[in-house]
């Protein structure tokens, strides 16, 4: 009597779990309607997860079922021409299946990476306001700890702090002037290179395009002297005498006024070192227009040589008698 009332109890008690477990589970069937009810928007968030196409990672009917086998009757099923690779290569199912497993994992890597990535850049500003947050706690606390030292300080050792943060940050001062442009800033163009580095405004022009000689120009004053005409004995040569001579009249063009009126007020000077200049040519020089160009290019390095004021551009010829 006693056994049966046992079993009777519990029964019951098994009857009675099996009516919860039913409540259990049909309050976890309308677990949805109730998220609904309650909060329409926590169902949307949980409907989004998850990834976007599932259809993406087990095409090609490849999914976590997907045997040797099952590849083995897509070449056995799938054409004429995959019939007869299979009969050639017989190893060909046992590659591809590979090869679709592999590219399988690849896509469930690559989506979770996916996932991942988008959790992560989603909750960067809330780790970056945290950290920032966290940091400036702490800096806040340093800087109390910092003060409350401090105030606990002498006067004398107060005074001794503010000296020595001073003297940190005029000698970090002073480093970088010396590393950048110095205590005593010098200046660095020494020397002009070219006129154009002051200049307001500098020109190119094509040295092949023809242009107008400055000192020839109309629009220059042309500075010409003439020289008094000359007379000298010159060296004889094989085609003259013993005693041959040269008269001259030269034509003196100076780069500047001041170079004429020189020439005018040391002319004594000038006709001396003219004559010497001829004497030292031979009758034959003279007498070709060779030699007198060469004259002339050493009466005007001769007179450059001794000038003050300027210089000689050009020593012309206007009259030339030979005697030999």
């Amino acid at each position: 009597m006693a056994d049966n009332e046992t079993r009777t109890k519990v029964q019951e008690q098994e009857s009675a779990g099996t009516e919860e477990a039913a409540e259990d589970l049909l309050s976890l069937e309308d677990l949805d309607s109730v998220i609904s009810d309650a909060d329409p928007e926590f169902l949307g968030s949980l409907n989004n997860i998850g990834p976007e196409n599932a259809e993406e990672i087990y095409a090609e009917g490849t999914d976590l079922q997907f045997s040797l086998q099952d590849e083995l009757n897509i070449w056995e099923n799938d054409g004429i021409i995959k019939k007869t690779l299979l009969r050639v290569f017989p190893f060909l199912p046992k590659l591809t299946y590979k090869i679709r497993l592999k590219r399988t994992e690849f896509r469930l890597s690559l989506l979770k990476f996916r996932l991942n990535l988008i959790e992560s850049l989603k909750n960067l500003p809330h780790l970056a306001l945290g950290f920032i947050k966290n940091q400036a706690s702490n800096l806040k606390h340093v800087v109390s700890d910092g003060l409350n030292i401090f105030k606990s300080y002498s006067l004398r050792k107060k005074l001794a702090w503010v000296g020595l943060l001073m003297a940190t940050l005029l000698t970090v001062f002073l480093f970088k002037v010396m590393l950048t442009t110095g205590i005593f800033p010098q200046d660095k163009r020494l020397f002009m290179g070219s006129i154009a580095e002051i200049s307001q405004k500098s020109y190119s022009y094509n040295a092949d395009t023809p242009m107008e000689s400055f000192y020839e120009s109309i629009r220059i004053t042309q500075n010409i002297l003439l020289m008094k005409k000359m007379i000298t004995n010159i060296r004889p040569s094989e085609e003259s005498g013993t005693n041959p001579m040269a008269a001259f009249e030269f034509y003196v063009e100076g780069t500047v006024s001041e170079v004429v009126v020189e020439i005018k007020d040391r002319e004594a000077e000038m006709t001396d070192l003219f004559q010497r200049t001829i004497a030292e040519m031979t009758f034959d020089q003279v007498s070709s227009g060779e030699g007198k160009q060469i004259l002339c290019q050493r009466l005007r390095s001769e007179m450059n040589a001794v000038l003050t004021r300027g210089l000689v551009r050009r020593v012309f010829i206007k009259t030339a008698i030979i005697k030999p």
